[in-house]
């Protein structure tokens, strides 16, 4: 039987090939352009610290606002293509400014130029997960189209990180080292901006435009009201505290690994072989957890493979320090990351459901706005773990720059990079577990939004 609701592969491609451009948004480069700053620019620490801080006041406003407006769009182009053609034509010249500073660049113009890259990613990211939503309404098939999507940003995210390597090869000498200079650091800019309207302008002629449903006719309402409903969408309250706390954990986890990597184990060296390797692996499984996701249900499987990941962090308590870590740890981090895999791809994918619950409800499409809202989690939750890792090394007095730890400040950095986020993923899969939207439900909310999409259409032509 033929699936009506199926997206074509060769338009999952061209939809997912945006992520070929805008890789240069996602991390690990931010962090990678915030070390490039503080090492090659006139720009203080603690003056980037409150620009940084100031950003995500500034994502508060701009995510939702163009959700909103997307939402309200109306085209030839559709709702979600006219953003993505701004941030891709408007973000090449912004990428290329942030990633070669002149000599002497201060404070004003890192806060510009990041404000600028976070901006414009924001226009890019934001619609482009919308669209994926309104591709079709079928509850596994929005599986495959989060699955293809993370497939080709995860893989051009790795090609991001091998093109320093590349270039100051013997094959392709460009450069003496693939280290993060000023003229790499251009040098990779300019290739982004290049790359980045030419993949958007691709997804924009060859990718389908979808079809933003509603059940009643669209009326203009505030921001305010639309962020009121929230709280009569249980699914999606629920959503918002379990995908926090998780995002918590990881970014606990994450943050302060890359630090034991450097200061603790003493395997800092390896830290972009690391973070390739486990992307590879994430990549290769990807196809395999969109049949797991299909068979056994999204919420499922992302509240098993939360906890199964939570139980292996605390194995790194058992690693000694020096040279032969390494592979150990590296095999951890390749576990972990598989079972941390189904995260972008169910909760994407349990986002459009709950966006179709709100449609039933509401009558109107908000896809955009949901998905301003989803940006913002990612944010907020990575922002919140990030900070909480460093408030308690601070607490467990915790020398970063190579000092003499003693044994309970060891401990300590061990702690918050094992028991922390194994409490914060359990308890996110628990809840997860409990989520109220299955494929019965999907299945019925579905059949209820067409028929009264049907029956407004005609009252609409009468």
């Amino acid at each position: 039987m033929i699936n009506k609701d199926r997206v074509p592969t060769k338009s999952l491609l061209a939809y997912s090939s945006i992520n070929i451009g805008s890789a240069i948004f996602e991390s690990p480069m931010p962090m990678i352009i915030i070390a490039f700053y503080a090492q090659h620019t006139a720009v203080a620490l603690a003056s980037m610290g409150t620009i940084l801080l100031f950003s995500k006041i500034f994502d508060a406003i701009s995510d939702p606002l163009t959700g909103y407006l997307s939402d309200l769009t109306k085209s030839r182009f559709g709702k979600r293509k006219p953003w993505i053609i701004a941030g891709g034509i408007l973000g090449a010249p912004a990428i290329y400014l942030l990633f070669s500073p002149p000599e002497g660049a201060g404070g004003l113009y890192f806060f510009l130029a990041i404000n600028a890259y976070y901006l414009f990613r924001t226009l890019i990211f934001v619609p482009q997960i919308a669209w994926g939503t309104e591709l079709s309404r079928d509850y596994n098939e929005r599986t495959r189209i989060a699955s293809y999507n993370n497939i080709i940003m995860l893989s051009s995210q790795a090609l991001l990180m091998f093109l320093p390597v590349i270039v100051s090869s013997p094959i392709l000498p460009l450069f003496d080292s693939a280290e993060f200079s000023p003229e790499m650091m251009s040098f990779l800019g300019l290739t982004a901006a290049i790359a980045l309207p030419v993949f958007v302008t691709l997804a924009v002629i060859y990718a389908p435009i979808g079809k933003a449903i509603s059940v009643k006719r669209e009326k203009t309402a505030s921001v305010l009201a639309i962020f009121k409903t929230f709280k009569h969408n249980k699914p999606m309250m629920f959503f918002v505290v379990a995908d926090i706390i998780s995002l918590v954990g990881l970014s606990v986890f994450m943050g302060v690994a890359f630090i034991a990597m450097e200061s603790y184990l003493n395997i800092g060296e390896k830290l972009p072989f690391f973070i390739v390797t486990v992307t590879i692996v994430q990549i290769v499984s990807i196809p395999v957890w969109e049949k797991i996701i299909e068979r056994f249900g999204k919420h499922q499987v992302l509240a098993v493979a939360l906890v199964i990941q939570a139980a292996i962090y605390p194995f790194i308590f058992f690693l000694e320090p020096g040279p032969d870590v390494f592979f150990p740890f590296l095999v951890m981090g390749a576990f972990a990351s598989l079972f941390q895999t189904p995260g972008p791809i169910a909760g994407t994918a349990i986002l459009g459901d709950i966006i179709d619950y709100d449609i039933l409800k509401t009558g109107t499409n908000r896809a955009g706005t949901y998905l301003s809202i989803f940006s913002l989690i990612m944010k907020g939750g990575a922002a919140i773990g990030s900070s909480l890792g460093l408030f308690l090394l601070a607490a467990f007095n915790y020398d970063t720059k190579g000092g003499i730890n003693t044994p309970g400040s060891e401990f300590g950095l061990l702690f918050t990079m094992t028991i922390v986020p194994f409490l914060f993923l359990v308890i996110s899969g628990v809840m997860f577990w409990f989520f109220p939207l299955n494929a019965r439900r999907h299945a019925i909310i579905k059949k209820r939004i067409e028929a009264r999409a049907v029956r407004a259409e005609r009252n609409t032509e009468s």
